[in-house]
């Protein structure tokens, strides 16, 4: 990036900051202004240093700041910098060169992406022998954000950057046919009369959803490997098989809806090169619908495979958002993590907005694990970004230090020592501290800390909510005493509801096929082919460029939402009443 030159270092102005050329400040200066020049930073940074705190001259000592930031940038210590130029701002205001200083400052906010703040520096610079080096530091790191939300906040704020409107707009255009916001674009290229970039970019805006007679779905399984290891400690035979036989029960099914399915089946025995070996076969490029493989590398070939060749592939199981990541053919079945983290994060703040509490506090334990860090930080910005101030208790704890934070609640008057914490909070937390809390929110599938949190209120008396997983039903780490007498929200993505008379009927005609009950995995192989089958017939091909954005009833699953996203949007929550779990009433 191009960038301004201190090129009032040689003018008439500085060489008067002294009238004696002899003075011995000035020569220190000049000496050391001549080793920053030829790139020895560290050396003159220490000249500049020692100036700093000398009683050199005050027109001279502005220009030692300045270089004495500048040393400091580009040996890379660039918090220095940046308190360097902010101090020579406030204690120089008067400063002729102030706004080459404002550059510089705005070059700091930026690198630390407080794009506001730079965009205020930046404003405040009049100089027009500087515009264009100011309009180049402005396209070169706003050009660096993708989040449109973000750009689209900047343009709100800064309305007359005309760059930040045409860098939204572009963004905006670039993304997914599917999550494009007609509105926004519309809006913006009516306003700026800018040119029309919708769709160049996107592989789907050229491409025709074709109805077919016939459609033709791959399926890559590791049908033939000792074990899967998949995000859990689940055993082949209790996954991969039941999976594919929910699939041939649903082609089967919709064959009867008069939806023809041909099965094509590959086994990729969980190994990279015989996936790779699998995708050079002649009718691969001809399939209309690709579901699976399993394990990462595999998973990232067929992907990529999907890509090139624009067909449609979903994942059945994974919950990991890297595989749709800039994909705009590949699709989750399960939600993605961050959707359980905002699911989580709106039951949170509609209990708060609905004041079921006057005070509310509200905490988060988690684990070192991925997941619950990925989930913990998600939900705690979402939290955060509306009520406008910091969770109040932030907890992760390792599997090392779960026993022995609990294990303090059991000493009197006694000062509980956090491991980790991400709040404004001290490292200490005491009894008061937890019966204060009103939500809990537990991002974690892990045993021993959902029991010991669990365990809290009963120990300290106090009734919180809290959220966690459905998976805690199904591992019994919830007890009937304990659904009883706490409000608990648990999240499923995958909820079977066994009273359904169509539950009833895909269990016996399981059981007359495989002479085995179905697992959750037959459900879901089940559920996913005959969604997928039906979008395939009622939309074609690329189902993804005309589907509705509304949820879709299931047959076995309670809803089924994509719309404008590639993963599965619905997630259930349930509540225990009655002595049953029932489906709750979210916002």
């Amino acid at each position: 990036m191009a960038t301004i030159a201190p090129l009032f270092a040689a003018r008439k102005k500085e060489k008067a900051a002294t009238k004696d050329s002899k003075d011995p400040f000035l020569i220190q200066y000049a000496e050391a202004k001549a080793v920053y020049r030829e790139g020895n930073y560290k050396k003159a940074k220490i000249a500049l240093e020692a100036l700093r705190a000398a009683k050199c001259p005050e027109t001279l000592r502005p220009y030692v700041h300045f270089y004495y930031a500048l040393t400091a940038y580009h040996e890379g210590d660039k918090p220095l910098a940046a308190q360097t130029f902010n101090e020579l701002s406030h204690d120089f205001p008067l400063w002729d060169k102030k706004e080459e200083v404002y550059y510089w400052i705005a070059h700091c906010k930026f690198q630390e992406k407080h794009f506001a703040e730079a965009l205020h520096f930046l404003s405040l610079i009049q100089n027009k022998r500087m515009a264009e080096s100011v309009a180049q530091m402005k396209k070169y790191f706003l050009s660096q954000i993708e989040a449109v939300s973000c750009l689209q906040q900047l343009a709100e704020t800064f309305d007359k950057e005309v760059i930040v409107k045409k860098l939204l707009y572009k963004k905006a255009a670039y993304q997914a046919y599917i999550t494009q916001d007609f509105t926004l674009l519309n809006q913006i290229k009516q306003q700026y009369n800018l040119g029309d970039y919708t769709y160049t970019y996107d592989p789907l805006y050229r491409l025709v959803s074709n109805r077919k007679a016939c459609y033709r779905v791959a399926i890559f399984f590791p049908f033939f490997v000792d074990e899967i290891d998949y995000e859990s400690s689940t055993s082949l035979s209790s996954l991969v098989l039941p999976l594919y036989q929910g699939i041939q029960l649903a082609r089967e099914a919709l064959a009867k809806e008069g939806i023809a399915l041909q099965l094509f089946v590959f086994d990729t025995k969980g190994d990279t090169s015989i996936t790779q070996a699998l995708l050079t076969q002649k009718e691969l490029p001809y399939m209309d619908l690709i579901i699976g493989p399993f394990y990462s590398d595999p998973i990232s070939l067929v992907a990529s495979f999907a890509k090139q060749h624009k067909i449609n592939f979903v994942n059945p199981i994974s919950s990991n958002a890297a595989i749709i990541q800039g994909n705009p053919f590949a699709f989750l079945f399960q939600p993605m993590l961050e959707t359980y983290a905002q699911k989580a994060a709106q039951l949170t703040l509609s209990a708060i907005q609905n004041k079921s509490v006057a005070e509310p506090c509200i905490a988060v334990f988690y684990t070192h694990a991925r997941e619950d860090v990925l989930q913990a930080t998600r939900y705690k910005y979402w939290v955060e970004q509306t009520l406008r101030r910091p969770l109040d208790w932030f907890i992760e704890l390792s599997d090392n230090a779960i026993k022995d934070f609990f294990a303090q609640l059991n000493k009197p008057d006694q000062e509980i020592e956090k491991e980790d914490s991400d709040n404004n909070n001290d490292s200490k937390i005491t009894k008061e501290d937890l019966a204060k809390i009103t939500h809990i929110y537990i991002p974690s599938k892990d045993k021993l800390l959902v029991s010991n949190v669990i365990n809290l209120p009963f120990k300290l008396g106090t009734r919180p909510q809290i959220i966690g997983h459905e998976q805690w039903i199904k591992d019994e780490i919830v007890t009937l005493h304990q659904l009883r007498k706490l409000p608990f929200l648990f999240l499923s993505g995958c909820y079977i509801d066994f009273s359904r008379a169509e539950v009833t009927d895909f269990r016996n005609k399981f059981f007359q096929r495989t002479a085995t009950f179905p697992t959750l995995y037959s459900y879901i192989g089940y559920e996913m082919m005959l969604f997928f089958g039906r979008m395939l017939a009622t939309y074609g091909t690329y189902f993804q460029k005309e589907w509705e954005n509304k949820p879709y009833d299931g047959t076995l699953l309670q809803k089924i939402n994509y719309g404008k996203y590639h993963a599965n949007q619905h997630i259930t929550v349930l509540h225990f009443s009655g002595n049953t779990f029932t489906v709750a009433e979210t916002p």
